[in-house]
C-alpha cells in the first residue's frame, strides 16, 4: 500500500472514528444507525464505506472506546454499540488531531488557489 494511501485511510479512521464517538454520545446505536446519522450530519456528503464502518467498530472495541453487544445473541443480528468512559475521554484528542488535519488541508488548498486561480 503506498504512502498516500496509508495517509488517506488514517485521515478517513480519524474522522471516522470522531463521528462514530459524537453520535454514540446522543445514545447506543448499531452500525447502520450511525452510518445513518453520519450521513445526516454531513448532509449526504459522506456515507460510511461498511468496509471502513465495521472493522473500525471493531477495533474501538478491542480499545475500549466503545461496547457491543448483539440485540438478540441467538441470531446475531445487530449489534448495539455504547460509547465508553474511554471513549468519551478520548475525544479532545481526536478533535486535536483532526483539527491539525484540517488546518494542513486548508494550507495547501490556499497555496493552490493563490498560484492557480489568483491573477
Amino acid at each position: 500500500m503506498s504512502e498516500r494511501t496509508n495517509d488517506y485511510l488514517s485521515y478517513m479512521r480519524l474522522v471516522l472514528g470522531l463521528y462514530i464517538l459524537k453520535s454514540l454520545q446522543q445514545g447506543p446505536a448499531h452500525g447502520n444507525k450511525i452510518a445513518e446519522e453520519i450521513k445526516r450530519r454531513t448532509k449526504n456528503y459522506y456515507s460510511p464505506n461498511t468496509n471502513l464502518l465495521y472493522p473500525l467498530l471493531r477495533i474501538m472495541e478491542e480499545k475500549n472506546y466503545i461496547v457491543g453487544v448483539w440485540d438478540n445473541p441467538a441470531t446475531r443480528g445487530r449489534r448495539i454499540y455504547t460509547i465508553t468512559q474511554v471513549g468519551s475521554a478520548y475525544i479532545p484528542e481526536l478533535e486535536a488531531k483532526l483539527k491539525d488535519r484540517l488546518e494542513e488541508a486548508e494550507a495547501r488548498i490556499e497555496i493552490l488557489k493563490s498560484d492557480l486561480l489568483e491573477s
